[in-house]
């Protein structure tokens, strides 16, 4: 494992819970997004990337499809997000967002940049550089890093 001897993995268990409470998209039962628990907001935020097959998203989100046909069910019923047979192989569905998900997907992405915009504006300009390569470094960590039987 190359560096966790020289970081404190304390001190990335805080920047993430920070992020959680200061940003309030999942630490909290409020809604980030009018109409949108914590939970859904996260699918939409997921769905950006375009459609997905429901066990992919169920996977990336490490849940049960059934589990995430439960979650699916009020944002179709809303008109959030919709179902629809994947035309290459019509025993899949796949799950993406329609204009008005659109419309809320901006709308999260708005107040994320808010959140992120007052961060940064804390950060000194002397530091900007390296601060930047630091969350570069650790969101390809991220990426490269499952997590199973948590």
């Amino acid at each position: 494992m190359m560096g966790v001897a020289c970081i404190d993995p304390i001190i990335l268990n805080e920047l993430i819970n920070e992020v959680l409470v200061k940003s309030t998209i999942l630490s909290s039962d409020k809604s980030f997004v009018e109409g949108l628990t914590p939970r859904q907001a996260h699918i939409v935020m997921l769905l950006d990337k375009g459609s997905y097959r429901n066990g992919d998203l169920a996977a990336r989100l490490g849940i049960e499809p059934s589990t995430l046909t439960r979650l699916l069910d009020p944002l179709v019923k809303n008109g959030v997000v919709s179902r629809n047979l994947n035309p290459d192989n019509r025993r899949e569905i796949l799950i993406q967002l329609t204009e008005h998900g659109l419309g809320m997907l901006q709308e999260l992405h708005g107040k994320m940049l808010h959140v992120c915009n007052a961060v940064l504006e804390k950060v000194p300009d002397d530091d900007m550089d390296r601060v930047e390569a630091g969350i570069r470094a650790l969101l390809h960590a991220f990426k490269q890093t499952t997590f199973h039987g948590i």
